[in-house]
């Protein structure tokens, strides 16, 4: 690539700034803060903008703005790049425009598209790392550029970064499973799937028997309905017959109605008498003759010469026996002389022994004494014998007393009498009531026959002659009278049966729709049967169903869908089968990727190790001509004593060696095209000799810029070629 032209509208100090290049070397020149940084800041800008932490201090001084443009041609053709960023209100933000004009018809082309990494590849750190050499930037930046090399080399993109690629495949496979086994997503759907397993061999177990008693239920259901439509269809059945059968009843009854009504017409068209007024004059005359029948009977109760006669010296010792209190009060009064008697003999005997002993003192004490005792003895000798006499008396008496009044055949005369006395008392209230029931009937059937005062004999009389007559009127229409009293007891008993329906909603309720031709008298108690079992049955099979329902309730909540998880069993396992094989795909592109890198390692180290050395060689006139380039882009060299890290040496040799470094990385970086070699104060600290060799080197790019603040580098090129001499 050449740059032919920088035009810088505003760009930090830097205002209006045109500037034409040429192939080869280009030299500015310009004092300290005139801007050689900034220049060169441009160009990167141009490639690749500015990162929004450096925007503030690239800047232009005067607006704040960052504006310009870059003419350069690459493989035959011409192109411009503008970009600018401007300041978006009074916010810290910028508003950035970048186009890229193909100069063939000043067409924009490549929109979108980073001009660096479109034309070179390597984005803007690669870049700056390689050709792009500030100052104080000698060092290539370590393991970060290595980093870069290995990803451009190994995919052809900086951005793809192999340790990245390993990291996040190792994450990938942590992720799908830990190393010790016991974490990632393949041991939790391993965990998931034993789960699963589990609840599925459960959830079938319970479906089977859910099923089992879901069709049980069913089966329950549809039977109890079909027992229950069978009973209701014989319940309506039972009722149209019980219903037609009552109709028909009403129908009977209504022609029992009509022919009681039509033998009614004949037996009074005949001129028969009222068979009910025979009737009722029949039970009157039977009526007048047990009533009388009953006052004569009673009347002869109240005469009965079978009754005993009254015996008036028992009657009176009865009323004495009654009056001394029956046989409580005799017993007593015995019980009572009987104590006295007792009382007395014991006193007869006490003063009996006292006498004895006093008659016979005497004969024992002396002078006055004895005599008076003796005498005292007497009077009590004769009160014991009174007392022994009023002991007999009162034994007299008690005996005398139960011999008059013989205890057990008084009582039973008494009961004697009072049953004698009620019987005549019960006869004579029969007699009064019969009485009263033939005066009353009498008084009536005086009154119906128009006889009032006449005597029971004329009424008798009248009665029995009436009732012959009418008897004997109705001789003629006696058939008639037994047709219509056999119709009229038959008509009473059919209203009797049929008082508690009432026709009108009898009739009402027939359905002639319904068959009943199955039905008759001789199997309906059969058929009210079957109604009943059927009613019992769906009655019955409806509490097993609501068992069975009860076990399924408790089921269900348990109970999960074998389909769904099936469904979710092999979806894990084949997420798991997947996993399982992106897990081994992990591993082996893990594997693979380290071996690759480490492969690409080895072959990128000598390249750009033969590469240093041979440039480093000529640069120090053959004194280091072995470099080591390490893992990290750090350097060595073999001394005289030995491979010793760059660091140890001059610093000119360092900035050398880098420099070195740094075209062999720009050769193996940039395989698209390879950018101008920029240099800002680069140089300062390596001697002149090494500069002129340095500088034969950097001629032999394409196109290299040096920007330094005096005329050293200018002086070592006019020894070694054309360059152009630019001054800022």
């Amino acid at each position: 690539m050449i740059i032919e032209k920088l035009n810088i509208k505003a760009f930090g100090r830097l205002r209006d700034y045109e500037l034409e290049l040429s192939p080869g070397v280009n030299i500015i020149e310009g004092e300290n803060e005139s801007g050689k940084s900034t220049l060169c800041a441009f160009i990167k800008f141009i490639f690749y903008g500015i990162p929004a932490k450096e925007r503030a201090a690239y800047a232009s001084w005067s607006d704040s703005r960052a504006d310009g443009s870059l003419t350069f041609s690459v493989d035959g053709h011409r192109y411009r790049v503008e970009r600018s960023l401007t300041p978006n209100g009074e916010r810290q933000s910028f508003r950035e425009s970048l186009q890229i004009i193909d100069l063939a018809d000043n067409s924009p082309c490549h929109k979108g598209e980073s001009p660096g990494e479109l034309f070179f590849g390597p984005d803007a750190d690669m870049f700056a790392a390689t050709a792009f050499v500030s100052q104080l930037g000698n060092s290539t930046g370590g393991a970060k550029v290595a980093e870069g090399i290995e990803n451009l080399l190994f995919s052809a993109d900086e951005t793809v970064n192999t340790q990245r690629a390993l990291s996040k495949l190792d994450a990938a496979r942590v992720k799908l499973l830990h190393k010790n086994g016991s974490g990632g997503r393949l041991y939790e759907l391993d965990t998931e799937c034993a789960e699963l397993e589990g609840r599925l061999a459960n959830a079938l177990k319970n479906h089977d028997e859910i099923a089992k008693k879901e069709s049980k239920l069913a089966d329950l259901r549809k039977n109890a309905s079909d027992n229950s439509k069978k009973a209701e269809l014989l319940r309506r059945k039972l009722s149209q017959f019980e219903l037609r059968t009552i109709a028909r009843f009403f129908k009977r009854m209504h022609e029992y109605e009509q022919q009681t009504a039509e033998l009614r017409q004949k037996i009074d068209a005949s001129g028969a008498p009222d068979p009910e007024l025979i009737n009722k004059l029949r039970s009157e005359s039977e009526r007048f003759a047990s009533l009388r029948s009953d006052y004569d009977a009673a009347e002869a109760a109240c005469a009965d010469d079978s009754l005993p006669p009254r015996d008036p010296q028992l009657d009176s010792k009865l009323d004495e026996y009654t009056r001394r209190g029956g046989a409580d009060g005799i017993n007593a009064e015995y019980s009572t002389l009987k104590s006295k008697s007792s009382a007395f003999a014991f006193g007869a005997a006490a003063t009996l022994v006292i006498g004895v002993v006093a008659a016979v003192l005497p004969f024992l004490l002396p002078s006055i004494l004895p005599k008076l005792i003796a005498v005292i003895g007497a009077v009590i000798a004769a009160i014991g014998v009174t007392l022994f006499i009023l002991s007999a008396r009162s034994r007299s008496a008690a005996a005398k007393l139960y011999e008059e009044f013989d205890v057990d055949t008084l009582e039973n005369e008494l009961a004697a009498r009072c049953e004698a006395e009620e019987t005549a008392k019960y006869a004579a209230r029969a007699r009064d009531e019969a009485k009263k029931r033939y005066e009353e009937f009498i008084a009536n059937l005086s009154r119906e026959l128009g006889l009032t005062g006449a005597s029971d004999d004329d009424i008798t009389a009248a009665l029995t002659a009436r009732l012959n007559e009418l008897t004997s009127q109705l001789g003629s229409a006696e058939s008639l009278k037994a047709e219509y009293d056999k119709s009229s007891e038959r008509l009473g008993e059919m209203r009797e049966q049929l008082s508690r329906y009432n026709e009108a909603d009898v009739t009402a309720a027939v359905d002639m729709s319904i068959d009943i031709s199955d039905i008759d008298k001789a199997n309906y108690n059969d058929m009210k049967r079957l109604a009943d079992f059927c009613e019992k049955s769906s009655a019955s099979l409806g509490v097993a169903a609501n068992a069975t329902e009860k076990e399924l309730a408790g089921l269900y909540p348990v109970s999960e869908n074998p389909a769904k998880l099936s469904d979710r069993l092999e979806s894990l396992k084949r997420e798991r089968e997947s996993l399982r094989a992106k897990h081994a795909a992990y591993l082996l592109a893990y594997d693979k990727l380290v071996e690759a890198s480490e492969n690409l390692r080895r072959s990128v180290s000598p390249r750009l190790s033969a590469d240093a050395s041979k440039l480093l060689g000529a640069v120090t006139g053959g004194k280091y001509t072995e470099v080591g380039v390490g893992g990290e882009l750090e350097l060595s060299a073999l001394t005289d004593n030995g491979t010793k890290s760059i660091n140890f040496l001059s610093t000119g040799t360092r900035d050398a060696a880098y420099l070195c470094l740094r075209f062999a990385l720009t050769r193996l970086v940039f395989t698209k095209c390879a950018p101008p070699m920029i240099f800002d104060e680069s140089f300062a600290h390596i001697d002149d000799k090494r500069l002129a060799i340095l500088l034969r080197i950097v001629a032999t790019q394409e196109q290299s810029i040096i920007l330094t603040s005096n005329s050293r580098d200018a002086d070592a090129m006019r020894a070694l070629g054309e360059f152009k001499l630019i001054k800022m």
